[in-house]
């Protein structure tokens, strides 16, 4: 049985995540925090420090999930932020 070769992860920029980012949501101004996961490629972006999420709301076409303190948006994690993951066990 052939082995599969371990995938190559490409750890992006700040600057790259962010301009993937753009791409799929609308960014408020005002300082980010970015989270990125690679094993996941997956980045978290929170709009708030220290804030505490009651409830989310999330868009399954694009992978997006907002997340609200009450009714501010405190955070956006984006799923397959680089498209890494579409490539990673091709068939």
């Amino acid at each position: 049985m052939a082995q599969r070769e371990p995938r190559g992860i490409v750890i992006p920029s700040r600057e790259e995540l962010l301009e993937a980012a753009h791409r799929r949501v609308s960014l408020p101004p005002g300082e980010l925090w970015l989270d990125y996961q690679d094993d996941v490629d997956t980045l978290y972006i929170s709009l708030k420090e220290k804030a505490h999420p009651t409830h989310s709301k999330s868009d399954v076409d694009d992978l997006v999930v907002f997340d609200y303190e009450g009714e501010e948006l405190v955070g956006i994690e984006i799923m397959d932020i680089t498209g890494q993951l579409k490539y990673a066990h091709p068939s």
